[in-house]
């Protein structure tokens, strides 16, 4: 596709140039190439990827995503993505409790070790039964 310079890219984005930069460039959303005489342009291309369509100052048209017919594809794919990402972050909450319930039982063993032997202590220590007054 064609290459635009910022200040044009930022007109058929309907944004901003500093917007445009703040925003997107200097965030890494949208690349910008730079030429060997230094000028830095934007692939049109990039702004229908970020935007979805851009606009024309001649005609009242939008440009639409080149990809509009692939469509169905794109969102099936980014909900087959999404779903992998769920299922692997269920299988990582999965292994978590696993690991907390082991953490639990050992604890409830702990728990149980320490009373037996606070109980055991404690009948042991009892002194056996002597006067009141000592003789």
């Amino acid at each position: 596709m064609a290459k635009v310079s910022i200040s044009e890219a930022a007109r058929l984005a309907g944004k901003s140039r500093s917007h445009l930069y703040e925003k997107y460039i200097n965030a890494g959303a949208i690349s910008v190439e730079t030429l060997r005489d230094g000028k830095k342009v934007i692939d049109t291309s990039e702004l229908i990827r970020v935007f979805g369509s851009i606009s024309l100052a001649d005609s009242t048209e939008d440009i639409e995503n080149t990809f509009e017919d692939s469509l169905g594809h794109v969102e099936n794919n980014k909900e087959d993505n999404l779903f992998k990402a769920l299922r692997a972050e269920n299988e990582l909450l999965r292994e978590y409790l696993r690991a907390k319930d082991e953490e639990v039982a050992w604890l409830r063993e702990q728990v149980s070790r320490t009373t037996a032997l606070l109980t055991h202590q404690k009948s042991e220590s009892q002194p056996s039964k002597k006067w009141w007054w000592p003789w």
